[in-house]
């Protein structure tokens, strides 16, 4: 069959024109698959200088591999079949190569060229560039993820990795870091280190990312880090109410290219999503908190001190060991809470608290459970002797006077002590026995320890 010239395709000068108008790359193929005819635009799209592509075998030049690397036989390619049955076809997600090697994602139609008789010559191919669509897409998807993740999430220790994961489908991240302020000292703490393995060679890579966090801090915007050896870097800051709290920072970008102001945004979006997740879990956890302790001294409250005794019953029934339910009454507590106030009266009850905890064993527990009423739990106990000597050792941290504004104030402890399983087998009835000790301490002249 003859080939029909590149006259009878339109060479003038309005074709040139129209062809080097239109930003769709376009190229016509042969029956050999060779590019007879490359737009300006699909030159750009491709890398191929001038009309270096013309004459080359199309596919073999842009469309050998799928975007996975996998070959792409060239009987599976649209554009082949379109030449072989005459068939257009539109295909809206696949890849073209450029000459460096590299891969952009593309859409593109197929139509044949036909003779005056309807003999098929040739195809046309229009192709688009939809990397900012399919960027804009994972953009869209990574917005909805990140919000539904941060609502769902259990723990913020399970929120920071799946971040870092949404995060890494738009953004060119090596590794996600995560710092919050300590709320005693104000100082930054590295709350998550996420990412691959840092490169050969690097150290330093926690102060690194605390640095750089507390850039961000002090910024209060997301910034755009300067680049760097290990590449470039980007943070926001995490917001509480009016409060920063911490910082989101990423490291580092590929190649060290500036993030774009969509990037910025989903990072800020990001670090958006964390606070409020942190906000409601730090919620929750001063609300279980509050229900099991005491918010005046810290110490459990009654209702956690019952649930850990009773594990302890039965670990000790199970064990064979002993415990000890101790009652500590304040004497003279109530002179000095109507002579110097309630506030002092606070005080007092906390420097008790951390008097008593500091006579106690690891293992043991000491909870407030009235107004001036303490009770511990010592496990295990092995003797009463023990038993006796830690219930002494409580007694003379009460008896030591105390410092209250300004004031020098002296108060004492009764002391009832009741052994498991002499004195009860169960919470009840130790706690009677303990009790019923305790009033003997006060009725024998306070300031004692009472043996049930």
């Amino acid at each position: 069959m003859t080939m029909p010239s590149l006259s009878v395709l339109g060479s003038d000068a309005l074709y040139e024109h129209i062809l080097g108008s239109v930003s769709d790359g376009i190229h016509v193929i042969d029956l050999q698959g060779r590019v007879l005819i490359e737009n300006t635009a699909s030159a750009r799209l491709l890398g191929w200088c001038g009309d270096c592509l013309v004459g080359k075998n199309g596919h073999a030049a842009i469309h050998h591999h799928h975007a996975d690397g996998r070959l792409f036989p060239v009987e599976d390619c649209p554009i082949f079949s379109t030449l072989q049955d005459g068939q257009p076809r539109e295909v809206l997600d696949d890849v073209f190569w450029r000459q460096d090697g590299s891969c952009f994602p593309v859409e593109y139609r197929t139509a044949p060229l036909r003779d005056g008789q309807g003999v098929i010559y040739g195809v046309t191919v229009v192709f688009r560039d939809i990397t900012e669509r399919k960027l804009a897409a994972r953009m869209q998807a990574a917005l909805h993820g990140l919000s539904t993740c941060a609502h769902d999430c259990d723990s913020c220790a399970t929120l920071y990795p799946q971040i870092e994961r949404l995060l890494g489908e738009v953004l060119p991240l090596r590794a996600l870091q995560v710092a919050l302020r300590d709320e005693g000292s104000a100082q930054l703490q590295l709350a998550y280190q996420g990412g691959a393995e840092p490169p050969a060679g690097a150290r330093g890579l926690q102060p690194r990312a605390l640095q750089r966090a507390w850039q961000v801090v002090q910024g209060v915007g997301p910034c755009q880090g300067s680049g760097t050896a290990e590449g470039a870097w980007l943070g926001a800051p995490l917001r509480l109410g009016g409060r920063i709290v911490g910082a989101l920072v990423v490291e580092p970008l590929e190649d060290a290219r500036p993030c774009t102001e969509a990037q910025l945004r989903l990072l800020q979006f990001a670090a958006d999503q964390l606070a409020n997740a942190l906000e409601r879990t730090w919620r929750e956890e001063r609300l279980r908190f509050q229900a099991q302790y005491d918010a005046l001294t810290e110490l459990p409250n009654r209702h956690l001190f019952d649930d850990r005794l009773q594990v302890a019953l039965g670990q000790a029934g199970r064990r064979r060991e002993g415990l000890a339910l101790v009652n500590i009454d304040l004497d003279k507590f109530k002179p000095i809470n109507d002579t110097l106030g309630h506030a002092a009266g606070d005080a007092l009850l906390r420097h008790v608290a951390r008097r008593l905890k500091h006579a106690l064993r690891q293992s043991d527990t000491v909870a407030r459970v009235g107004g001036d009423e303490f009770v511990a739990l010592l496990q295990p106990a092995l003797r009463a002797e023990e038993v006796l000597a830690v219930a002494e050792k409580m007694r003379a941290a009460l008896a030591q006077p105390f410092e209250l504004e300004g004031q020098r104030v002296e108060i004492s402890g009764s002391i009832g002590v009741a052994l498991y399983p002499q004195h009860g087998q169960d919470a009840e009835s130790l706690g009677r026995s303990a009790d019923a000790a305790m009033y003997r301490a006060k009725r024998a002249g306070s300031n004692r320890v009472q043996l049930a």
